[in-house]
């Protein structure tokens, strides 16, 4: 007997024909907690997250995820979808449930010449990287390496090509996905449009895609970093530069604004270690030469710590940030919180929680949301992001388990103080939001004009809520 977790809660077992019956028709491994591989399958990145299935299923293929979706919804069982296991919500594994574990589902086809590229639900961005940088190409996406493509997409997307080629959304031309009711079905403009709607910016709430298939941008070889670092005591006046700098920049140019304390690693001075920086960050995509020139004056707004601006490639732009958020050992919880302006009593308010923030591993990062991707119409996606110009992300990460009550604590006050104070309507982006303890009711306020509609679709495909661990919509009643 195998005791399981229901949609309800509750327990029930799971008899040792039913067992073998559902691990006969599955050809990857099916693992109980007595598997040798169990903790390894069951690993995510955000280290706080302990969660233990009752079973594991490394799918292979399309075959093995209808087999588990038709499985999961006879039995009524709570259901996890692992892609990358990057979202730091920790949605990709359940307690007593059943998890499916997609990392074997990893491969990736480039046509070169019509600049499209099909990848399966369990890459993750370097492996898409490494695919289509070899003809220098690329799908705008993420900026750290390990983020799974799956959650990444299905949740909006924002990365360093956002500002020339939208969100990862918007190059999004078509999905193959097994819905709740097992079937397998391609979701596009002209085929299943409902659901294409609602899986750019829905999540994971209608289906297991198996399939993204990409349009492709040329981009690289290499690309102009911008990305001097300056003292806190500048944090001030380095943010107005900044600001006003984005005011008349072109799209080519991507810029996120980082707040963070210098980590002891031998890549930097030993004199700067621990210290508190501030990081007017960007990537612009264009000529090198032309992007050069272009960044200069943000390379000049105060003295600066250290300046490591230069070109680079765009597969290391992609992953420069991997060595300090190793997977699995850094323990999280993150809010996020989108905003309409960058007033002076805001940067104010944004400096204050940068120099009193615990948890000092990953910097707190304010992302400009101009160009290509607010050009996109709001009603052509379900993605609720489209009109707001930052995004504050209070991504506050650490290494000790005994400082999680604080660390929380903390991060839930700062961006309660940053709500409150300066962004009563803004909702959140929720790949980055610890969001369960806000509810229902803050993915309703998230998603706004576009909730109603999602609730329509997920009654379509998902009236029992089978996929729930996720920025839930609940089907219309």
């Amino acid at each position: 007997m195998i005791k399981v977790t229901t949609l309800d809660k509750n327990q029930k077992s799971l008899d040792e024909v039913t067992f073998q019956q559902f691990e006969s028709a599955i050809r990857g491994e099916v693992m109980t907690e007595q598997h040798s591989g169990y903790d390894k399958a069951r690993g995510i990145f955000n280290g706080m997250i302990d969660k233990r299935p009752a079973l594991i299923v490394c799918c292979t293929g399309v075959a093995d995820v209808i087999q588990c979706v038709n499985f999961a919804r006879e039995h009524r069982l709570l259901t996890s979808i692992r892609g990358g296991g990057h979202g730091i919500a920790g949605n990709a594994v359940c307690d007593g449930g059943l998890m499916l574990n997609l990392s074997l589902m990893n491969s990736i086809r480039v046509d070169p010449l019509a600049r499209v590229a099909w990848v399966q639900g369990g890459a993750v961005l370097g492996d898409v990287d490494h695919e289509t940088q070899a003809f220098g190409l690329a799908v705008p996406a993420g900026v750290v390496s390990t983020t799974g493509v799956a959650g990444l997409t299905t949740g909006g997307g924002y990365g360093w090509l956002r500002g020339k080629h939208g969100m990862t959304i918007d190059s999004l031309l078509a999905v193959e996905i097994v819905t709740p009711d097992g079937e397998f079905r391609r979701a596009s403009e002209t085929e299943n449009p409902d659901l294409f709607w609602a899986i750019r910016g829905g999540g994971g709430n209608f289906g297991v895609v198996t399939t993204f298939e990409f349009r492709l941008h040329q981009v690289g070889p290499e690309l102009m970093l911008c990305n001097p670092i300056y003292a806190a005591e500048h944090a001030r006046e380095v943010m107005h530069g900044w600001r006003a700098f984005m005011q008349t920049a072109p799209d080519e140019f991507t810029t996120e604004f980082f707040f963070w304390t210098i980590p002891d690693f031998p890549e930097f001075p030993q004199e700067i270690i621990g210290q508190d920086v501030v990081i007017p960050c960007g990537v612009y995509n264009g000529p090198v030469e032309e992007g050069e020139r272009f960044v200069q004056p943000l390379r000049e707004l105060a003295p600066t710590l250290l300046d490591i601006s230069g070109p680079m490639r765009f597969v290391d732009i992609q992953s420069m940030f991997d060595m300090y958020l190793p997977y699995g050992e850094v323990i999280g919880y993150w809010k996020a919180l989108y905003m309409d302006r960058l007033d002076d009593g805001m940067i104010d308010t944004l400096i204050e929680h940068f120099l009193d923030r615990p948890g000092k591993i990953c910097p707190l990062v304010l992302h400009n949301l101009r160009g290509a991707s607010q050009r996109v119409p709001a009603e052509s996606t379900a993605f609720p992001g489209r009109h707001w110009d930052y995004l504050m992300e209070y991504n506050v990460t650490w290494l000790d388990p005994s400082l999680n009550d604080k660390c929380i604590e903390w991060t839930r006050n700062a961006w309660n103080e940053m709500r409150e104070k300066h962004s009563q309507h803004g909702g959140a982006y929720l790949n980055i939001d610890s969001y369960e303890e806000d509810g229902e009711s803050w993915v309703e306020e998230t998603y706004r004009e576009h909730y109603q509609r999602l609730r329509e679709i997920k009654k379509k495909y998902d009236p029992m809520n089978l996929f729930r661990l996720n920025p839930n919509i609940l089907p219309e009643e």
